[in-house]
């Protein structure tokens, strides 16, 4: 029989129906697809459009509609134009029941299809059933070429058994099962939901799948058709069904069913089934993947091939193939982080720099002034530092220590061997605030051997402070002198990076709370005055793994304990109804002459979060616990004028509560604070409460800290009550990090640091082993320019060119 010249007029009648209803697919049993399917001839439409038509059921309603009107559209402009002697159109006859198993096979040739092997450069739209708009929906997921399909890991995976009888279904977990569709069952529920039941059978008995839908019933689900389910068996009275179990036709090798099953990240209009396919259909298409590992280290690493490590992440054969695919991958993904630091850490070192001649007799005079003996902790980093600038190559140095761990006075002391060897320091500082501190706490410390110094010297060491509040005359002349190298010492805020300011002879520069700073001012400093010392330092604690890879390129030493007679800070959470004591507290300690830290998540009130604002409370605790006392304002969206007025007044007494957002993290130094109240604690993290902590506890008096919950989440409250009860920021951090992984600690999301996809940076043991095979590879090839390292060459090139420099 010669191809219909025009469609059955039901059809039309059809699709109108499914316009009045929204496109609901329920204006025909078994769904627009099915009925599609069954017509004699689809003669009349263009592949894509057929493409469209099978995956109506999983369209979302938008895109039901765009395929809707092209339908119609197509019926309205038929391909074949009827004879004008044909007579009118009837409905066709009904074919043999041979011909309509057939008619879905030829719908599907019509789709364009890729011939021969895949290239995995072509583009994800080349593939069969994917098309301009999924295409777009996918480069949204990072999924842009075929072989791009290869890299889209899932997140987890559900373990499906193989299927059994359904007299032998019992009430385990999850389960599988083939059978034949009996009959479907469509009953309304409450809120325009359906019910669909589908009521399987074999030689053993029946077994129920039940599907909750807005729709009609699952797509592709007939009467009669041979049906594989895998889902969670749930039992009423003595019976079990599959609850929305995934289903397929039995006939087809396993794809979501009766196997462990990938479950991938998705967007809006991408189905797990869909992403499932077109990764199989990449698997078995594209040529294997060239490892960029050389044998030989793979072999002494006991890794598996990169090939064979993908696809056991997408088909895994067991579990232990997938430890070892993830384990492969995890390395593949540290390995280019650990090469790039390194080469960065061998370039700057190869660099000439300045070798500093320690005034070890200087030295000893100073720490004899002091009131009081350097801890161990002390000892050991500035020996180290110490080690480091007396050697012809630039040291970079990270000294990590607690808040009042003594990190100034080291610094410091290695400031004091760049000055007396006839060079010039400096030191930066986040706000003008700190760096007045540091002023008047070097000149102070230098004061103590004044008369050493001039015997030294020859005269005092001319300190000098270059910040943003110095006028343009007083600008212009503290510029002048550092460019004639009239002044030995800077102290400053980003003002002594700026362009104009030029340093002769700088040897030594040194940056405190650098992660304030971003990449590119910290990079500034080092241009400086030709390859000078860099030593930055935080009282952030850095958790080793996070050390080992943002700041792999610098040596690391710690302070690892405080000064004698520094008292903890006493902590406390408090839920809401109890916070009266927390407040009652500041009004005691400020009647005894001292300060407090009031700190909330929010700068104003917000309509979809619930958490206590910095504006608010300033407003309410005025009238309220606060009546009568001295507060103060400090929040992010102030100018930076207003905000270190507000923190000067603090720290010269002028006001007596301090109520702020997180801003107050760091560079606030106020001795007199003995309070830190913080609102809606759970929303901060672990390491980021410690540093709020660090803002009390600094002079003589007892401090206390009070954890305030916002949430009665029993995850919440464990988290606070363990800030409750542990004082040392390193375990905190430790926590911190393992809780919220790397995209937030320490603010990596802006730093460049790779998105980590298996790996994880708790792991310290895994990234201790890739970091050795690293640095063993550098050893013998610096650029990775042998021909077995040029793909993992280019791959550090191109995260080198994406993440800048991490210090």
């Amino acid at each position: 029989m010669p191809p219909e010249s025009s469609p059955p007029p039901t059809l039309r009648n059809i699709l109108l129906l499914e316009k009045r209803r929204g496109y609901d697919d329920r204006a025909v049993v078994g769904g627009l697809t099915a009925f599609i399917a069954k017509i004699s001839d689809t003669a009349w439409f263009e592949p894509t459009l057929i493409a469209a038509i099978q995956a109506y059921a999983h369209q979302p309603a938008a895109e039901r509609q765009r395929t809707v009107e092209s339908l119609l559209r197509a019926l309205d402009e038929p391909r074949a134009p009827t004879p004008p002697q044909s007579a009118p159109a009837t409905k066709a006859p009904t074919p043999p029941p041979s011909k309509p198993a057939q008619k879905p096979a030829a719908a599907r040739s019509t789709v364009p299809k890729i011939t021969g092997r895949l290239q995995a450069g072509a583009p994800v739209a080349t593939m069969p059933g994917v098309g301009a708009t999924r295409a777009k929906r996918l480069a949204d997921m990072g999924i842009e070429t075929v072989g791009d399909l290869r890299f889209h890991l899932p997140n987890r995976y559900v373990a499906y058994p193989p299927p059994q009888p359904a007299a032998s279904l019992g009430f385990q977990h999850l389960a599988s099962y083939e059978g034949i569709v009996r009959r479907v069952e469509t009953n309304p529920m409450p809120g325009k939901r359906f019910r669909i039941t589908a009521i399987l059978g074999d030689s053993t008995g029946t077994v129920a799948a039940v599907w909750i839908r807005h729709g009609g019933p699952p797509a592709g689900i007939q009467q009669g058709m041979r049906l594989a389910v895998s889902g969670p068996l749930v039992s009423y009275g003595r019976q079990v069904y599959f609850e929305n179990p995934e289903y397929e036709p039995a006939d087809r090798p396993p794809l979501n069913t009766r196997r462990t099953v990938p479950v991938y990240p998705l967007t809006q209009g991408i189905s797990q089934s869909l992403i499932r396919s077109l990764v199989g259909q990449a698997l078995s298409g594209l040529p294997p993947i060239e490892d960029w590992l050389p044998g030989p280290l793979l072999r002494q690493e006991g890794l598996m091939a990169r090939d064979e490590a993908l696809r056991e992440m997408h088909e895994p054969a067991d579990d232990a193939s997938l430890d070892r695919a993830r384990l492969r991958l995890a390395f593949d993904e540290l390995l280019p982080l650990q090469l790039l630091v390194l080469q960065k850490r061998m370039a700057y070192q190869a660099t000439q720099g300045t070798a500093i001649e320690v005034p070890w007799g200087l030295l000893a005079e100073f720490r004899q002034r002091l009131p009081f003996a350097l801890t161990g902790g002390q000892q050991r980093a500035l020996s180290a530092i110490l080690e480091d600038i007396a050697q012809p190559r630039p040291m970079v140095r990270l000294l990590q220590g607690e808040v009042g761990s003594g990190k100034t006075i080291v610094a410091a002391m290695a400031l004091l061997s760049a000055i007396a060897n006839g060079g010039q320091a400096a030191l930066v500082a986040p706000t003008e605030i700190l760096a007045e501190q540091h002023l008047q706490t070097i000149t102070g410390l230098y004061d103590r051997i004044h008369d050493t110094l001039e015997s030294t010297l020859g005269r005092r060491p001319n300190i000098a402070l270059l910040s943003g509040a110095l006028s343009r005359s007083a600008r212009e002349r503290t510029i002048a002198s550092i460019g004639q190298g009239e002044i030995d010492l800077v102290v400053g805020t980003h003002a002594v990076i700026e362009s104009d300011v030029e340093f002769p002879q700088l040897q030594l520069a040194v940056v405190d709370e650098q992660h304030r700073f971003g990449v590119n001012q910290r990079v500034a400093v080092r241009q400086k005055g030709g390859n000078p010392h860099l030593l930055v330092m935080t009282a952030t604690p850095i958790p080793r793994t996070l050390a080992l890879s943002l700041y792999g390129d610098l040596d690391v030493s710690i302070i690892d304990e405080l000064p004698p007679g520094r008292q903890p800070v006493h902590t406390e959470m408090l839920r809401p109804i109890v916070r009266g004591r927390a407040y009652q507290h500041i009004r005691e300690e400020v009647a005894a002459g001292r300060q407090a830290f009031v700190i909330c998540p929010l700068v104003e009130e917000s309509r979809t979060t619930e958490a206590r604002s910095a504006v608010a409370e300033y407003e309410r605790l005025q009238h309220d616990e606060l009546a009568g006392l001295r507060l103060a304002l400090l929040h992010g969206r102030m100018r930076p004028a207003e905000k270190d007025a507000v923190m000067r007044a603090f720290s010269d007494h002028e006001t007596d509560v301090l109520i702020a957002t997180s801003v107050v993290e760091v560079g606030i130094d106020v001795p007199n604070a003995t309070v830190m109240v913080i609102e809606g604690a759970e929303r901060f993290g672990l390491a980021q409460l410690h540093q709020f902590r660090g803002r009390v506890g600094r002079g003589s008096a007892p401090s206390a800290c009070y954890l305030i919950a916002g949430s009665e989440a029993p995850d919440s409250l464990e988290r606070l009550d363990v800030v409750a009860h542990s004082g040392n920021g390193l375990d905190l951090a430790e926590e911190d990090l393992r809780i919220r992984g790397p995209g937030e600690f320490y603010g990596l999301r802006q730093s460049g640091f790779p998105p980590l996809r298996v790996a994880r940076l708790t792991d310290l043991e895994l990234l201790q082993r890739v970091r050795a095979v690293a640095a063993g590879m550098l050893e013998h090839d610096p650029r990775l320019e042998w021909p077995e390292h040029a793909a993992l060459g280019e791959a550090v090139a191109r995260f080198g060119r994406n993440a800048g420099d991490a210090n």
